[in-house]
């Protein structure tokens, strides 16, 4: 049975992929700040943003023969070009792309010697780019430049690393970071081709794919979930 890291693993896209895995019959480790009750496996709790603690988490994991890695955690912050300040670029690349990193490095010598491996990036549409995210943006771009390139390296050894970048999603973080009146809702939507928000669990279903034996000749790929927005916005 194989054993799958998810980070970001208490809700949202992270909770759903774990699920859905678990019920696929993985055996599931789930990392995050806090943790979720009935949580559907083991669970670790983590400030992914903090590389210390990130290290002490690998020393752990490294006895759990973990072979495949969904690297979901991350955060949006949102400034205009005027506002845009080094500190939130510094803190949104060390939450969505360096603890990807440092996990994959820390886990990739276990699926070196087994000679398999999975690992799933989650970036988003927004990599395309997308207005007042350029610390956002930035970061999650870094994780297609970091799929293709470790794609390439690691192909020899059976170990796939992908990327799935959802759209508009409906969980915590969107509704956080997004105004939830009518007007806004009916404005997001209109740039949407399929005219409405994704679900967790149709995500989940891409990660899914992504880890599972019949992905095991597809690896430096980006798969987008949004409804159709990385083609373009809705015609009028």
């Amino acid at each position: 049975m194989k054993t799958v890291l998810i980070t970001g693993a208490n809700r949202g896209i992270g909770l759903a992929t774990s699920k859905l895995l678990r019920q696929k019959k993985y055996n599931i480790i789930g990392v995050a700040r806090s943790k979720v009750k009935n949580f559907p496996g083991k669970f670790f709790e983590c400030d992914l943003s903090n590389s210390n603690e990130i290290e002490l988490l690998i020393k752990k994991l490294k006895k759990l023969d973990v072979t495949c890695i969904v690297n979901n955690a991350g955060a949006s912050f949102g400034q205009s070009i005027e506002n845009l300040d080094l500190k939130t670029f510094d803190k949104s690349i060390k939450l969505n792309l360096r603890p990807a990193i440092q996990l994959s490095l820390g886990l990739v010598n276990n699926m070196k010697k087994r000679k398999f491996g999975r690992i799933v990036n989650v970036a988003s549409r927004a990599a395309l780019g997308r207005e007042l995210r350029t610390s956002y943006s930035s970061a999650k771009a870094g994780l297609y430049g970091f799929a293709r390139t470790w794609a390439l390296e690691l192909a020899k050894y059976n170990i796939t690393i992908n990327t799935v970048s959802p759209g508009p999603i409906l969980t915590e973080l969107q509704i956080k970071n997004n105004s939830q009146n009518k007007t806004y809702q009916k404005k997001y939507m209109a740039q949407n081709p399929m005219r409405r928000f994704g679900k967790p669990e149709e995500v989940a279903s891409a990660i899914s794919f992504f880890v599972s034996d019949e992905a095991s000749f597809i690896t430096g790929q980006t798969l987008y979930v949004c409804g159709g927005m990385s083609v373009g916005h809705a015609p009028i």
